[in-house]
């Protein structure tokens, strides 16, 4: 791939690729994060939610140029595909391994015979215990680690365990994809695993698909993936970046699903289902042809708004605002209260300090421990706010609990006019809740894993 359509590799300002003479209109898209290998057409699909982060997969191979691929997973299928048709389509010298359970099903079959028909030369399926194989890599010599969690069992200390076992083996420019960190039907072993690794190396998160987390271990990295990781999780053009890849990969999961619609409409072409068929995969061609028109628009949008002169002026101060955003909000909020004070608008200054009143409301309750909150949600603690503030503002309305005796979720789904009235949970049990005999619910989620400072694994 040529220099100016190398995905971030060479910006100069305005988003334009190195070398405007001859770059190219894909260097300019999406903030420089787009590259002709994201629309590839998958010669191998699934309606799995792996299938989802396939664009990603090629952009990554694209970007990286790895030279040796793992993945540890209990069904080889679209991400094994899309490593080793990157592979071949970009003619790397590379080689693709995938340490998987014992192969069953029809399915299984088909996607063997696939692969070996068009990857054997460099690509091999061991159908072996993972413990076995971290034997048969030199240290550092990995480059991509890819690790499938759906559905995986376990908790984040046993996880983390056995990642530990590979992590010799990475190489110094290596990438680890963990998937299935956002999978709802797993437990919180998988997202457990993807806490305890975020704290260790940069990083960053697709939500879709059952969530794909990326995490660049090694030093030596390519300038794409240090951009990427350079983008902060809530600014939008991390945002835009998720969405980018989000309907990319839900156009060919729709894909799959409508290539499985055809094969059962084909089987039962002459029984009283095919007309539910028919229906169901002209729908899903519409959907299809929805998603990539809206898509192509969006992109569109993201290129005018990146490469527009105010975007550009205004970037120090959304930097500012960023770095010190609570600093800036506290200030705004006394502001507004001095200001409704000297004009004696006291209406007003109520309203403007109604998140602090209720931030002690449930404070002295005894239904928000701030110091579990923090350690239930980390990412508080690094945005720097008081967890009871925290929590009124943001925190209820995420679904989050403020100590283990007290479900926001399950408040809010038991009493629907609660979230029709838009008012933080606790704060409306506080306030009427209690005096209408409404019933709480202790807290659903799953208490963070205590460190144990004796295990070998700590003590590393």
């Amino acid at each position: 791939m040529s220099e100016e359509t190398r995905i971030g590799a060479e910006r100069l300002p305005g988003g334009a690729a190195a070398g405007q003479g001859g770059g190219t209109w894909w260097s300019r898209l999406g903030g420089g994060f787009v590259t002709p290998s994201m629309f590839w057409f998958a010669e191998w699909m699934d309606s799995s939610p792996r299938a989802e982060h396939v664009p990603f997969v090629f952009w990554l191979v694209d970007a990286l140029r790895p030279f040796s691929i793992v993945e540890l997973t209990e069904t080889p299928g679209a991400f094994l595909a899309a490593y080793c048709q990157a592979v071949a389509r970009l003619q790397l010298p590379t080689r693709c391994w995938a340490v998987s359970g014992p192969e069953a099903g029809a399915r299984a079959e088909a996607f063997a015979a696939h692969h070996d028909s068009r990857y054997a030369q460099f690509s091999q399926i061991a159908a072996l215990p993972p413990q076995q194989m971290p034997g048969r890599f030199d240290d550092g010599s990995i480059d991509l680690l890819s690790i499938d969690l759906s559905g995986a069992a376990g908790d984040g200390d046993a996880l983390v365990r056995r990642y530990d076992v590979w992590l010799p083996k990475l190489s110094k420019r290596a990438v680890v994809l963990v998937h299935g960190i956002g999978d709802p039907a797993a437990d919180s072993g998988a997202r457990d695993f993807w806490s305890r690794l975020a704290d260790r190396h940069p990083h960053f998160e697709f939500l879709h698909g059952a969530g794909l987390g990326v995490f660049g271990i090694g030093l030596d990295l390519p300038p794409a993936l240090h951009q990427l990781f350079a983008l902060d999780g809530v600014e939008p053009r991390a945002l835009d970046v998720r969405e980018m890849f989000a309907r990319l990969g839900h156009g060919l999961r729709t894909q799959a699903e409508l290539g499985e619609l055809q094969h059962q409409l084909q089987s039962v072409r002459d029984s009283s289902q095919a007309a539910k068929l028919e229906a169901a995969l002209a729908a899903a061609r519409e959907a299809l042809a929805a998603a990539r028109v809206d898509h192509v628009k969006t992109l569109k949008r993201l290129r005018k708004v990146e490469e527009s002169f105010w975007w550009r002026l205004t970037k120090p101060l959304r930097r500012l605002a960023k770095n010190h955003r609570w600093a800036l909000y506290n200030m705004r909020q006394w502001i507004m209260c001095g200001f409704w004070a000297v004009t004696l608008r006291f209406g007003r200054l109520k309203k403007q300090m109604r998140p602090y009143r209720q931030a002690r409301l449930v404070l002295k309750s005894g239904l928000m421990h701030e110091a579990w909150y923090l350690r239930q949600y980390p990412d508080v603690a690094a945005v720097g706010v008081p967890p009871s503030l925290h929590y009124v503002l943001y925190g209820g309305f995420e679904g989050r609990d403020p100590s283990p005796m007290f479900s926001s979720q399950a408040y809010l789904a038991a009493y629907p006019d609660v979230m029709a009235a838009k008012t933080n949970p606790l704060v409306h049990y506080l306030q009427k809740g209690r005096y209408e005999n409404r019933a709480i619910e202790p807290s659903r989620a799953r208490p963070p894993a205590l460190k144990a400072s004796a295990t070998p694994s700590a003590t590393r």
